[in-house]
């Protein structure tokens, strides 16, 4: 896709290649939860059968991502986040959560569509940043991918991942079925961060400046 303002293009390959020329890490996956799965999809389909409205949302502009709540946000940053009924339904996830001994700020469930796309965007959301994003895949169809700056990851199911999205990104589903994710937002401390390779939060300054030039881009680019 290509969009112009005064006569310059602006496109997702500028961005892309800032990425690529950076040499930095943006993707790792921290841990292995395949035992858990079949219980967390099994959890999932009773939660999607009988969860009561007031837990759905719907996001995007077309409303076509939706998502059901386990946990809520406080009200004040980085405070604990206020486990909703969604979460009395997902026994294994707040078994998970409380093993790992995460402060768990909010949690849900993210649902893409059969051949979803949400475009390039960005969080302030990383394992060097006060608070980052785990992301636990329950249904990954084939060719469903994250694309981070350059790097392009299928999250498989059964796995566990963070990522640097700081940076610009987007998620694809290709697919003909949906792509189910458990996401979940903590606070970022030492211990979280010892789950990740080294190169994951290498060279900060640069991940900084980088996020900064990435996301300047992406404005221009949906202004255009």
């Amino acid at each position: 896709m290509r969009h112009r303002r005064d006569g310059m293009t602006v496109e997702p390959s500028q961005w892309q290649e800032l990425a690529r020329n950076s040499g930095l890490m943006f993707h790792a996956s921290f841990g292995d939860f395949r035992s858990s799965l079949p219980a967390l999809q099994a959890e999932f389909a009773a939660l999607d059968r009988d969860a009561e409205p007031s837990l759905r949302d719907f996001h995007g502009c077309d409303g076509s991502w939706s998502s059901l709540s386990l946990i809520e946000r406080g009200r004040r940053p980085l405070s604990p986040g206020v486990a909703t009924s969604g979460l009395s339904l997902m026994p294994t996830a707040a078994a998970l959560f409380h093993r790992a001994g995460w402060n768990v700020i909010g949690a849900h469930i993210l649902r893409q569509p059969p051949h979803g796309l949400l475009p390039w965007h960005y969080e302030d959301q990383a394992p060097y940043s006060a608070e980052t994003r785990l992301l636990f895949p329950l249904h990954a169809p084939d060719g469903s991918r994250t694309l981070v700056g350059h790097e392009s990851v299928c999250y498989p199911e059964g796995m566990g991942w963070g990522a640097d999205v700081n940076q610009p990104h987007q998620v694809e589903n290709p697919a003909d079925r949906q792509r189910i994710i458990m996401v979940v937002d903590v606070v970022s401390d030492d211990h979280l961060r010892s789950l990740f390779p080294a190169p994951l939060l290498s060279d900060l300054t640069q991940r900084m400046d980088l996020a900064t030039q990435g996301r300047q881009l992406v404005l221009q680019w949906r202004q255009q």
